[in-house]
C-alpha cells in the first residue's frame, strides 16, 4: 500500500477499499488470493528463527498466516479505527482465543444463557475443566 496515504483522513468506503492493501510484484488492481499451504525462505536459517517472523510478519506457513490474511487485518484494523487486529476462521475460535489470552485458573465468567449453544458449551463444560 502507498505509505503516503492517511487512511485517517479517508472516507469508511475508501478505508474499505484501500486500507491494508499491499501489492505483490505484478502490481495486480485488487488483492492476490494465497492459496498455498506453505512458502519458501532465502536460507533455511531465516525459516527457523520464529522472532524474526514475528518482527516483520513473515508467512512461513497459512494456517498462522499469510499475506491475504494480513491484508484483511490491517483492513479491518482502519475501519474499526484500531491498532491491530487478529483474524480467526470462526467466531468460536476468537471467543476461545479471548478466553485463553485472558482467563486464568480461579477466574469467572459470566455468560448469559441466550448465548449460542456452542458457546454456553465452552464456558460450562470444557472451560470449567481448568477452574
Amino acid at each position: 500500500m502507498n505509505e503516503s496515504l492517511n487512511l485517517e483522513q479517508l472516507d469508511f468506503a475508501t478505508r474499505a477499499v484501500r486500507a491494508g492493501t499491499e501489492r505483490t510484484q505484478f502490481q495486480e488492481h485488487s488483492e492476490a488470493l494465497f492459496l498455498t499451504s506453505s512458502f519458501i525462505f532465502g536460507s533455511a536459517g531465516r525459516g527457523l528463527r520464529p522472532s524474526s517472523r514475528a518482527k516483520r510478519k513473515v508467512s512461513f506457513y497459512s494456517r498462522f498466516t499469510n499475506p491475504t490474511v494480513q491484508m484483511f487485518e490491517r483492513r479491518l484494523a482502519a475501519l474499526e479505527g484500531a491498532e491491530d487486529c487478529l483474524a480467526t476462521s470462526s467466531g468460536m475460535a476468537a471467543i476461545l482465543a479471548i478466553c485463553l489470552a485472558v482467563l486464568k485458573t480461579g477466574d469467572h465468567v459470566v455468560c448469559g444463557g441466550e448465548r449460542l449453544g456452542a458457546t454456553v458449551q465452552l464456558f460450562s463444560n470444557l472451560l470449567a475443566r481448568f477452574a
